[in-house]
């Protein structure tokens, strides 16, 4: 595509998101690779809607390391505190078998993140 098609649609994507047409602005910003709208997509779902898992996929996109690494930090605290939860109730006299489900999307996400962490250390 060229640079007044590519402006064109960046801009149809600009009026879309201002509409509240997000998917379809959505469509037209990773299409152009417009890295500014890309990451107005990710702040929507991150801070307006609080979908962090969909946020993290545009901003890798975009690579926003800094996104990236709060979110991973966010995910790895509520890990975190989660086990910490289940290991107090299950030294607990009263303690009762809990099934903890995890949806798949979201336990690969995690060993992603024990794989990075595992990187860095080396």
């Amino acid at each position: 595509m060229d640079s007044q098609e590519r402006a064109g649609l960046i801009r149809k994507g600009n009026e879309l998101f201002n509409q509240g047409e997000i998917n379809e602005a959505m469509k037209l910003f990773v299409r152009t690779r417009y890295g500014d709208g890309i990451m107005r997509i990710a702040d929507f779902y991150y801070y307006e809607k609080k979908q962090p898992l969909i946020a993290l996929k545009f901003y890798r996109m975009i690579n926003r390391s800094d996104r990236i690494e709060e979110i991973n930090s966010r995910m790895m605290f509520a890990f975190k505190k989660m086990i910490m939860q289940q290991a107090e109730e299950a030294s607990s006299p009263e303690a009762q078998e809990i099934e903890v489900k995890v949806h798949p999307k979201l336990k690969i996400l995690a060993e992603e993140i024990l794989r990075d962490k595992e990187k860095e250390k080396d």
